[in-house]
């Protein structure tokens, strides 16, 4: 079973089991995305479901013919029933003003019979349910499942919108169509408290989130508690004894001053950078070295104090590699400019200065290695002369870690050496090219851009190994077919794919063996095979690139249904 778990000695195993829920929510790109529990019912009595209302914010139900009922296959007792072609039930899902950009919905069905059922939806900006509501989107169809309670989960982008309307289409005929088990999650709005401070999932600082959660699943998921706030600095993300008042260091920053000119200490308009100023200014300026029309830049005050802008603390983690960029000119005949560097609220230390007797606007880039771990760090942008107003620094930008070149199926830094790889990767799953290129970064290069990583335990993985043939490792390289029998048999993706789970894709995975879609496996559906044979083609079984003898031995299996 993939869950979310927390505790110190279990988050590995939650890193680990976000490789399980990739593979059998097919790889679902905003799984790296903050969320937090909005609504849930199981329609444990004959009045349910209950309609919600938070503000501006709501789930209201349209049932349109739909009811509870208590035969269920779900083992909760009581289920949401339709099972006839006129009973569509719409949720509306409002978000109101809260700015989350996208919403999550799970739920169980369970039906015998085939009926065309569709989940559907629309976005709006709607704050009451309507039942003929436009639903013209697709999420995915409601299969047939035996009577197995089946677990769902989709992912709805909001964009600019703030409601949706969620459909579930029942289809033709007269197929009853349980549901159980319904709840809708919140992206990208949850957390309000500050990132040191324990609360509901998530933070406010969404950088610091979704560090925390890329190794703790359940801080974004549950809550936010104790041991998410000590993971702030634990992992790098931040901290939480050098930002004062419950705020945590940076982990990173940037700023190259804008495009307007206004009046003021680049502490009053820069205060995201800079926690306060020395001496006379720094103010903005439009001439002098680096700036010019339509692009400000730092300019120091004259005096002692020499005029300086020191920043908000830095948080560097282990095994990282920081550095410091910016662009600086210098007025000949004065000794600034410099930038000075304190840990840990001690004493400051010259980290550059300018040497030249006077230069334009170049850049520098100052590599970091020995403040990769240190949780306080600041840097202090001062003017080191008492004349010095025609010194200027801009395009400054503190990176937390320089990327180090990888390949694309080695964990590490943003992105990866193979650029073709790359891109179709972070065009999936963005994470991958903003935050770290982590575990299930190589799984979607694997499964979907031809990385082809040897060994990768996951459905769709080229290397996994064929369906039908046993093995010590989970899942299988036919991602349709390992998503069924996982699904039925979880076994078979959490430990080894075994001589049972071989049986079970015999059994649920064959009927994928009529080649020709006559609804029989015969001798068209074999011609077609040894028309192949050698090469590639619908009729390569167990997805290994080749149509050969294994791929015929499934399909004699499958002779005949």
């Amino acid at each position: 079973m993939c869950i979310a778990t927390h505790r110190s000695n279990l988050l590995r195993i939650a890193r680990s089991l976000l490789l399980c829920v990739v593979s059998l929510l097919a790889l679902d790109a905003s799984a790296h995305a903050q969320s937090c529990p909005f609504y849930a019912t199981a329609f444990n009595s004959f009045s349910d479901p209950p309609n919600f209302t938070q503000g501006a914010m709501s789930v209201q139900w349209c049932l349109d013919g739909a009811s509870v009922t208590t035969s269920n296959w779900c083992p909760d007792g009581y289920s949401l029933r339709f099972d006839a072609s006129s009973e569509d039930p719409v949720i509306l899902i409002s978000t109101g003003a809260s700015g989350c950009s996208a919403i999550e919905v799970s739920f169980k069905y369970a039906q015998f019979a085939a009926s065309g059922s569709i989940v559907r939806y629309g976005l709006s900006s709607a704050t009451t349910v309507s039942c003929t509501a436009s639903t013209s989107n697709t999420l995915g169809a409601l299969l047939v499942t035996g009577g197995a309670c089946t677990p769902v989960t989709y992912t709805i982008p909001l964009g600019s919108s703030a409601s949706v309307h969620l459909r579930f289409d029942h289809g033709v005929n007269s197929n009853a169509i349980l549901l159980d088990d319904f709840q809708v999650r919140l992206v990208g709005c949850c957390g309000t408290h500050e990132c040191c401070v324990a609360g509901a999932a998530g933070c406010s600082d969404n950088a610091v989130a979704k560090c925390v959660c890329a190794q703790d699943p359940y801080c974004c998921a549950t809550g936010w508690d104790a041991q998410c706030v000590s993971e702030v600095e634990l992992f790098g993300c931040g901290n939480c004894s050098g930002g004062g008042g419950g705020e945590p260091c940076l982990v990173s920053g940037a700023t190259d001053f804008g495009t307007l000119f206004m009046g003021g200490s680049i502490c009053t308009l820069e205060p995201e950078l800079f926690d306060s100023c020395e001496g006379l200014g720094p103010y903005l300026t439009s001439s002098f070295g680096c700036g010019g029309s339509l692009d400000m830049a730092m300019q120091f005050g004259s005096g002692f104090p020499y005029s300086a802008a020191i920043s908000k603390c830095f948080a560097f983690g282990p095994n990282t590699s920081p550095s410091l960029r910016f662009k600086y000119s210098k007025q000949a005949g004065t000794l600034g400019p410099r930038v000075d560097v304190s840990i840990a609220s001690g004493s400051w230390s010259t980290l550059w200065q300018a040497t030249s007797a006077g230069v334009s606007c170049t850049s520098v880039e100052l590599l970091l290695p020995s403040l990769a771990n240190e949780s306080d760090v600041r840097f202090r942008f001062a003017s080191a002369s008492s004349v010095s107003n025609g010194s200027t620094f801009d395009d400054i930008e503190v990176i937390a870690n320089t990327p180090i070149p990888h390949a694309c199926c080695a964990e590490g830094a943003p992105s990866c050496t193979d650029s073709v790889v790359a891109l179709c990767t972070c065009v999936i799953d963005a994470f991958c090219c903003t935050t770290a290129w982590d575990a299930a970064c190589v799984a979607e290069a694997t499964i979907y851009c031809g990385a082809l990583c040897p060994g990768l335990p996951v459905c769709g993985s080229p290397t996994a190994g064929s369906c039908f043939v046993a093995r010590v490792l989970p899942a299988c390289a036919d991602a349709e077919c390992c998503l069924t029998v996982c699904t039925l048999d979880g076994f078979c993706c959490d430990n080894d794919w075994d001589a049972l789970c071989v049986q079970e894709a015999h059994a649920w995975c064959a009927p994928q063996a009529d080649f020709d879609g006559d609804g029989i496996v015969g001798a068209k559906d074999l011609a077609i095979l040894l028309a192949q044979w050698g090469g590639s083609g619908s009729a390569d079984l167990d997805a290994s690139g080749t149509v050969d003898a294994e791929d015929l031995a499934a399909f004699l299996h499958a002779w005949g249904l």
